[in-house]
């Protein structure tokens, strides 16, 4: 079976899932990733080793790119296209091919349903592009809301997934101390609010320290996070709007424990995670005090959420992805 990613941005979760959908017998997957940069760089040639991927755009190789896109695009036709909602110029253009008419072709996002002009508009709005596409593939349940809002009749969760081993690692680490946010130093993360709690936390007599990883911060590479989980106890995320915020997924299975507001769209499918109203102040930083108080052991927690978590492991990721994909296109079982 021939596969198509067709992404936005260089992801270090979805690369692994590459990797692991890449080493099935009877696969022939490409992906093309147009480099749309914010903040500091990952570093795409480790990130995406080892996967036949194209890179489009971001700065003095774009025509480079442009031309090696061109090339894949003009000798392979794929089976099924899985490709990254509506904004990107490559995606449109992929999605939109004459020759790929019969293709069938997912669309991917995180994108959660709101009460907005702009979320109610776009059923309308996008009508015209969205019927190039077959079905929708959502991290969870109130992304599967907006996809049924803008008119997909077949919607599939578990779009995003990690290498649980490679986090469950972490685990092993004793003397776990400290609070952490991990993301990017935007508006909507509103880290000033973690700031404030951190603040009213140590005035009730908490002992913690607080440290900010992230693009705008302290920037680290995504081989270096489990390291960075695995010295501390808790992650922290106060974010005025987040769809899916990946970094939860990664601190559970690294054995963290997370306080987030009620903003972020993951709340629902992850177990064991404290959740605060968005801006309280107050009822973070208490949260903080009964995360140190009894951080004695989080051994318990983590296996008990072991079995929910499953499910976010890459291996699941290429099971129900394959099995997507050929319901699609009507093949029998890969050999």
């Amino acid at each position: 079976m021939k596969i198509l990613f067709a992404w936005t941005g260089v992801t270090s979760y979805m690369a692994d899932c590459w990797r692991r959908l890449q080493s099935v017998d009877g696969v022939d997957l490409k992906v093309a990733v147009e480099n749309v940069r914010s903040g500091r760089a990952f570093d795409a040639e480790r990130v995406l080793s080892g996967l036949d991927c194209t890179m489009v755009g971001g700065g003095a190789q774009d025509g480079a790119g442009d031309a090696a896109l061109g090339g894949l695009l003009g000798g392979w036709t794929p089976d099924v296209v899985f490709a990254v909602g509506w904004h990107s110029v490559m995606v449109r253009e992929l999605v939109r091919r004459s020759d790929w008419r019969n293709v069938p072709k997912v669309c991917c996002f995180d994108m959660p349903w709101r009460w907005s002009l702009r979320c109610l508009a776009a059923r309308w709005v996008l009508r015209p592009f969205l019927r190039n596409y077959v079905a929708a593939y959502v991290p969870g349940r109130i992304c599967a809301r907006y996809a049924k809002w803008l008119g997909f009749r077949d919607v599939r969760t578990g779009l995003f997934s990690i290498d649980m081993d490679r986090f469950r690692a972490a685990r092993a680490a004793s003397e776990r101390r400290g609070f952490l946010y991990v993301g990017r130093m935007s508006v909507e993360k509103r880290v000033d609010i973690i700031e404030a709690a951190h603040r009213r936390y140590r005035e009730l007599g908490g002992s913690w320290e607080l440290d900010c990883y992230g693009q705008g911060g302290r920037f680290v590479q995504p081989n270096e996070m489990p390291r960075i989980y695995a010295e501390h106890a808790c992650l922290l995320l106060s974010s005025a709007f987040d769809p899916w915020p990946l970094v939860v997924l990664e601190a559970k299975a690294a054995g963290c424990e997370v306080i987030m507001s009620d903003r972020c769209g993951n709340r629902f499918e992850l177990p064991d995670v404290s959740v605060v109203r968005f801006g309280d102040v107050e009822a973070m930083a208490r949260e903080m005090l009964r995360v140190e108080r009894g951080s004695k052991d989080g051994k318990g927690k983590c296996e008990a959420a072991d079995g929910v978590l499953e499910r976010y492991d890459c291996r699941e990721w290429v099971e129900r992805t394959l099995a997507f994909a050929k319901e699609l296109t009507g093949e029998g079982e890969l050999e």
